[in-house]
């Protein structure tokens, strides 16, 4: 069974915060061997955070894995939630994380959805400081890749759509959304969140349904702000930055990995990735839905076979 490998999750060997620059405090995570090969792991989202599971990719004998809750998320904590809460940023705290925990030597980096993009982006950034990349859910931030959600995965899902418009009768949808989720009322909270703010999460299931009675909690009407906040902003990166990059990367090993029935990733980003990376080691998972416990078991034979 899939799960079995991701039931007991780890415990971390060390965990703390940060120095405050910018009125954030980030968490961060470690587990595995504190002298062992170091991997710095970007969660999902963005306003998403850090999970001990995919800690469990890797041997933990060998490997010294390292996450860390991004701006605002998580453990992480903040004066202003989306004050200075942008890509660079993200990748700044990646840097002075590894400074603060005193890694010379060059390190893995991993990144599941928004994680691969951040990934991705600390290694172009930084190519003399990666020794291999992992990468799965590909997520490239282009224009084309997150208009997917918000315009053409209504051609699979017009049922949802339907619903969505009868609850948010306005001719600019997303305008209306954005405001919803800002509002200092509970109300209209709760219905930007019940019904935009979960559909990413129900592309690729065979059976998706609203639950628009379900209760709000802070934690995720942040993780939706910030998630808005990024994707209104195009993801604070240039167009096709990633790919337009690539060269930069070309020579380091790079593992990619995504499910053939990704509707929230769709797969033509990993595709897109791999053919400006022929030398990558590359898998497509014939599963349906987005980072699932058959993808992550074939990034963990992946990663066995290249060591």
């Amino acid at each position: 069974m899939f799960w079995n490998l991701f039931d007991f999750m780890p415990k971390p060997f060390d965990e703390g915060y940060l120095p405050v620059t910018d009125g954030h405090k980030v968490y961060y995570y470690q587990y595995g061997n504190p002298e062992g090969i170091p991997v710095l792991s970007f969660h999902g989202g963005p306003g998403g955070a850090s999970r001990p599971k995919y800690a469990k990719l890797f041997n933990l004998k060998r490997y010294r894995f390292i996450q860390f809750d991004q701006r605002g998320c998580g453990q992480s904590l903040a004066e202003d939630l989306l004050f200075h809460n942008e890509t660079p940023y993200l990748l700044y705290d990646a840097k002075r994380l590894l400074t603060y925990l005193h890694i010379k030597e060059p390190v893995v980096v991993q990144g599941v959805s928004w994680g691969s993009t951040l990934a991705l982006l600390f290694a172009e950034e930084n190519p003399d400081m990666v020794r291999q990349i992992v990468v799965s859910s590909i997520f490239l931030a282009r224009q084309e890749d997150y208009m997917w959600v918000k315009r053409d995965s209504e051609r699979f899902y017009p049922d949802l759509w339907q619903k969505m418009r009868k609850a948010i009768p306005e001719k600019n949808f997303f305008a209306k959304y954005k405001k919803l989720l800002f509002s200092d009322k509970e109300d209209d909270n709760r219905k930007a969140l019940n019904y935009w703010g979960s559909y990413e999460y129900m592309l690729g299931q065979l059976k998706p349904q609203f639950l628009p009675d379900n209760e709000i909690t802070e934690e995720n009407l942040q993780s939706a702000r910030i998630y808005e906040h990024y994707d209104s902003n195009r993801y604070f990166i240039k167009e096709n930055q990633i790919l337009n990059n690539i060269d930069k990367i070309a020579q380091i090993p790079t593992i990619i990995a995504h499910n053939r029935m990704d509707f929230c990733c769709v797969l033509k980003q990993a595709w897109d990735l791999h053919s400006a990376m022929p030398e990558a080691d590359f898998e497509i998972v014939a599963d349906y839905g987005h980072s699932t416990p058959k993808l992550l078991q074939t990034v963990k034979k992946m990663l066995q076979n290249a060591e």
